[in-house]
C-alpha cells in the first residue's frame, strides 16, 4: 500500500513539475511578447545593445510596490569633457560647379582717401567670401515653331518640319517636367496632392488627375527598360532578394500588396516588383530561368525557386542575429543569457567581414579568409546552439531563436563558398527602405496599375543611386531619348550604360 502512494506521489510530482515547466516557458514567451510590444510603440529600433548601470533599476512599466527598498544613491563616474581643440576642421568648400554671382562692396569716397597724406588709395585687391543662396525651381513654356514651306506656282505644296516624338504625343509636358514629376513622387515621397498645391503656387494648376495620367503614362513608357535591367540582372551570379507590404486603393477599398526587390552587385542593378499577394509564385515567375545564388530571408515562398536545384539558397546572418538581440535587449541576466553568447559569435563572424573590407580583399582572398577563420567559428557554434537547445523548454523565445538558426544552417553558412557573397541580406533591406518611408507618406497607392508603374520608377531611382548618378538628370536625359530609340539600342539607356549630358 505505502508502495502504491508513493509511486502515485512520485507521477503527480513529475506531472506538476511537467506543467510547471510549461507554465514558466509560456510566462517567458508572453514577458517577451509584451517587452516586444513596447519596444514597437515606445523604444528605439537600433539593434545596438546599451550597457546598462550595475543598480538594481526597477522595470519601467511596473507598478512599484509599497514595501519595496529603497534604492541607494547611484555613484555616478566623473566624466571630463576635453575642450574643442584649436584647430578646428574648416569649412568645406563650397562646389565649383554651382553657378557663381559675385557681389562687390565698393568702398566710400571717405574709405578711399589715404588718412596719412589725403590721396586717393587704389584698389588692390578683395576680401571674398562665399555664401550659399536658393533660386526656387520655375516653370516655363517652351513654344516650339517648326518651319513649313511652300511653293508660290505650285499650289498646295507645303512642307513642314516634322514634330519631333514625345513620351507623351499630343500632351503639354516635356522630359523635364515628367522627370521632375517622377523624381518628386517617387524619389521624394511627395503625394500628388501636394505636388499640385507646389504647381498652384507657382500659378500653374494642374488638376491631380491630369498629373497621375503623366505619371501612368511615363511608367508605361520606361518598362522596356526596367525589363531589360532584370535580363541582365538574371545573368549575374549573386541576386539579392526582400519584400514588404503596401496598401493599394481599389474600388474604395484598400487592401495589402506586396512590393518585392531584386539586386545585383555587379553592375548595381535593382529591380522591384508589385504583386497581388506573397505567393511563392511570384518570386518564382521574376527569376524564370535564373541560376546562381539567391540571398533572401528564411521565407517559405522562396522555397519553389529553390526546389529545382539550380538556385542555391543563401541565408541571412542578420535576420538570424535580430533574434537573439530582440531577447538580448530584454534583459541582462537570467535564462536568456543564451542569447548574449550567441551575439558574440556572430559578432566574431562579422569581425573577420570587417577585416576582408579593411583588407580590400577580392572574392577569391575573402572565400580563402572566410573558410580559415570564419568555418571554425561557424562549427564551434553550432555545436554550441545544439547543446544548448537541449537545456531549453521548446517554446521558449531563446530556443525559437536557435532552433531558427540551425533549420537554416546550410543556407547560413553557404557564404563562405564563394567570396562574392555575402554575410547578410541588407544590401536588399537597404533597397526596400525607400519604400518604407514613401508609403509614410502617400499612405496607399492609387491603383492596382499603379502599383507597377510605382516599382518601375523606383527601379530606375534606386538603380541611379546604388550608382551615384543624379536620378532627376538621368529621367529627363532618357524620356528625351526614349521615343526616338530602337528596341535593339535599349541597352543605351540603362542607368549603368547612359551617358548624361556634359559627363
Amino acid at each position: 500500500m505505502a508502495a502504491m502512494n508513493a509511486a502515485a506521489l512520485a507521477e503527480e510530482n513529475r506531472t506538476l513539475k511537467a506543467t510547471l515547466a510549461q507554465r514558466e516557458a509560456r510566462i517567458e514567451r508572453l514577458e517577451f511578447d509584451l517587452a516586444q510590444l513596447k519596444k514597437l510603440l515606445f523604444g528605439a529600433r537600433s539593434e545596438r545593445l546599451a550597457t546598462l548601470p550595475d543598480i538594481d533599476q526597477l522595470p519601467l512599466w511596473d507598478e512599484v510596490p509599497e514595501d519595496a527598498p529603497v534604492a541607494s544613491p547611484v555613484a555616478f563616474k566623473t566624466v571630463v569633457v576635453q575642450s574643442p581643440a584649436k584647430n578646428q576642421p574648416k569649412r568645406t568648400a563650397l562646389p565649383a560647379h554651382l553657378p557663381r554671382e559675385i557681389v562687390v562692396l565698393p568702398l566710400s569716397a571717405q574709405d578711399r582717401q589715404c588718412p596719412a597724406c589725403g590721396e586717393e588709395r587704389p584698389v588692390i585687391g578683395y576680401e571674398s567670401s562665399e555664401r550659399l543662396d536658393y533660386v526656387p525651381a520655375q516653370l516655363k513654356v517652351v513654344e516650339t515653331r517648326r518651319e513649313k514651306c511652300a511653293c508660290a506656282k505650285c499650289q498646295g505644296q507645303l512642307t513642314t518640319v516634322p514634330a519631333p516624338p514625345q513620351i507623351i504625343e499630343q500632351g503639354i509636358p516635356l522630359p523635364g517636367l515628367l522627370a521632375h514629376l517622377l523624381m518628386a513622387k517617387y524619389g521624394y515621397h511627395l503625394p500628388l496632392y501636394r505636388i499640385e498645391q507646389i504647381f498652384a503656387h507657382q500659378g500653374v494648376p494642374i488638376a491631380r488627375t491630369t498629373l497621375c495620367d503623366w505619371v501612368i503614362q511615363s511608367g508605361w513608357q520606361l518598362q522596356p527598360l526596367v525589363e531589360r535591367m532584370l535580363a541582365l540582372l538574371k545573368q549575374q551570379p549573386v541576386i539579392f532578394s526582400d519584400d514588404t507590404t503596401v496598401a493599394v486603393q481599389d474600388r474604395g477599398k484598400t487592401r495589402e500588396t506586396r512590393f518585392w526587390v531584386y539586386a545585383g552587385h555587379s553592375p548595381p542593378i535593382v529591380v522591384y516588383d508589385h504583386t497581388e499577394t506573397r505567393a511563392g509564385k511570384h518570386p518564382k515567375a521574376k527569376l524564370e530561368g535564373y541560376s546562381g545564388y539567391l540571398q533572401a530571408d528564411a521565407y517559405a515562398g522562396y522555397d519553389q525557386i529553390f526546389a529545382a536545384g539550380k538556385v542555391l539558397e543563401v541565408a541571412c546572418w542578420a535576420h538570424a542575429r535580430r533574434k537573439f538581440f530582440e531577447i538580448a535587449r530584454q534583459t541582462e541576466n537570467g535564462k536568456r543569457i543564451s542569447a548574449h553568447e550567441a551575439l558574440e559569435y556572430i559578432g566574431r563572424l562579422y569581425a573577420i567581414e570587417r577585416e576582408a573590407k579593411e583588407q580590400q580583399l577580392d572574392a577569391e582572398g575573402t572565400r580563402k579568409l572566410r573558410q580559415e577563420q570564419a568555418r571554425p567559428i561557424l562549427a564551434e557554434f553550432k555545436a554550441w546552439l545544439e547543446d544548448r537547445l537541449r537545456q531549453l523548454a521548446p517554446k521558449t523565445p531563446t530556443a525559437q531563436a536557435i532552433g531558427y538558426a540551425l533549420k537554416n544552417w546550410p543556407a547560413l553558412e553557404r557564404y563562405t563558398e564563394d567570396g562574392r557573397l555575402e554575410i547578410d541580406n541588407n544590401r536588399s533591406e537597404r533597397a526596400i527602405r525607400p519604400l518604407t518611408i514613401g508609403r509614410k507618406n502617400w499612405l496607399f497607392l492609387g491603383s492596382p496599375k499603379g502599383g507597377q508603374v510605382a516599382a518601375t520608377v523606383f527601379s530606375l531611382i534606386q538603380t541611379c543611386k546604388e550608382l551615384g548618378i543624379n536620378p532627376e538628370a538621368y529621367l529627363k536625359d532618357v524620356l528625351n531619348r526614349l521615343p526616338s530609340t530602337k528596341q535593339k539600342d535599349i541597352d543605351s539607356l540603362l542607368p549603368h550604360n547612359c551617358k548624361l549630358p556634359g559627363a
